[in-house]
């Protein structure tokens, strides 16, 4: 028997990363990226908040370029764990086409699968992130006089490994998911602006062509930080 599946909360601002890392690359390729966030329970119930998306790669990923991610992002955390508590607790993804928003990709469910097992027992509330073409459109269309938390994550949904396959095809139902208000005017601010949003091979890509490169910090984004925080 599977376990209660968790509440999640979505931030604005990891819900705004995924967001525009997938309408940067225009649903050509699958974009892939890491979830940070935090864990807690109460009154019985395992609580996930998602703060924070850091983007990876818009290609099929190798698997040297998620462990060097998985390495440096997992070094940045260590550095901001005296001020929080944050952890890696997920993976993202979104489908090359834009039709497929079904479920994630293979590549996707391998990785998650992969950090899922790490340690003896496993992370069994370790989650898989799809962001979905309607997700956008919906979060695309909201206006700012929208509640502050809506019932269901804008953007995504949300996969969790299923004993019995071993396979990120559990999906939680939206009824447990909850999302701080990402409105049209957050995401059509950003995308007006063309506000940059790097993944790793953004970075890698660069390095050594020319002096961009040393801007393009991945790993925060900053210039998105300041507009959705």
């Amino acid at each position: 028997m599977s376990a209660p599946a968790p509440k999640i909360f979505v931030s604005a601002l990891a819900d705004t990363k995924m967001i525009l890392h997938a309408t940067k690359n225009g649903f050509s390729n699958p974009i892939h990226g890491i979830i940070i966030g935090k864990k807690s329970s109460s009154g019985g119930d395992n609580l996930l908040e998602i703060v924070d998306a850091i983007p990876v790669c818009h290609e099929v990923p190798t698997k040297p370029i998620v462990d060097m991610a998985l390495r440096l992002c997992d070094a940045h955390l260590q550095t901001q764990r005296s001020d929080n508590d944050l952890t890696i607790i997920g993976w993202y993804t979104s489908n090359a086409s834009t039709s497929d928003d079904e479920l994630p990709n293979p590549s996707a469910c391998r990785i998650a699968s992969s950090m899922s097992d790490n340690g003896e027992e496993g992370d069994p509330n370790f989650i898989l992130v799809l962001v979905t073409t309607t997700g956008i459109v919906a979060a695309a269309s909201k206006d700012s006089e929208d509640s502050t938390t809506t019932s269901s994550a804008a953007a995504c949904r949300v996969f969790l490994k299923d004993t019995k396959t071993k396979t990120f095809s559990q999906e939680v139902d939206s009824s447990l998911i909850s999302s701080e208000n990402v409105s049209k005017e957050l995401i059509t601010n950003a995308l007006s602006k063309g506000l940059p949003i790097y993944d790793y091979v953004d970075h890698i890509s660069s390095y050594g062509c020319d002096d961009d490169w040393k801007d393009m910090d991945w790993i925060t984004n900053d210039a998105i930080n300041c507009i959705a925080k």
